[in-house]
């Protein structure tokens, strides 16, 4: 009868003791209770949509491309408070502004990122793609003279770009 009593009180303190009272219990703390997690920047949340929506583009789903390129277009704004005068945002304002067809958007922030950094490539490429689209093939040139010397894939597209409108022209 003894070793009822004792082994009853033995499985009581092992399922119904409060785990503030045992000495030695480890929790695992709840999600609640862990420490703060650091959040992505508003940059990277931006550039990560921009990369799914380069994604959908490629299968043809532009419905859904363009939500993604709207949703980082906001959060590179939420960016460019965070960080101003940061080429790399100004470039992905543009990118994103032409991609929704906002096209003085994007030459505003192609511009104002060729302010901060004049020799910003990838800015300097796709602003003069910007001004072949409209025809102004002067202002392309002066793009693809800032990348005459980076020895770079985005000075040969440039000029392939160039050379393929001047022979429409003619």
């Amino acid at each position: 009868m003894i070793k009822k009593y004792f082994l009853l009180t033995i499985i009581f303190f092992i399922f119904f003791i409060p785990p503030n009272l045992a000495a030695e219990t480890k929790r695992t703390p709840l999600r609640d209770e862990l420490p703060n997690l650091k959040r992505l920047s508003d940059y990277t949340i931006g550039e990560r949509r921009v990369v799914k929506a380069l994604k959908y583009e490629d299968r043809g789903k532009y419905k859904k491309a363009n939500k993604l390129y709207s949703e980082a277009l906001e959060f590179f704004l939420l960016a460019n408070e965070q960080i101003p005068a940061n080429a790399n945002v100004y470039f992905y304002l543009g990118f994103t502004s032409k991609k929704l067809k906002k096209v003085l958007d994007a030459e505003i922030y192609y511009s104002l990122g060729l302010e901060v950094d004049p020799n910003h490539i990838k800015i300097n490429n796709y602003f003069g793609k910007l001004h072949l689209e409209n025809n102004n093939i002067i202002e392309a040139k002066q793009r693809l003279k800032k990348l005459e010397n980076c020895n770079c894939e985005d000075y040969d597209e440039l000029d392939k770009k160039i050379k393929e409108l001047k022979k429409i022209e003619n």
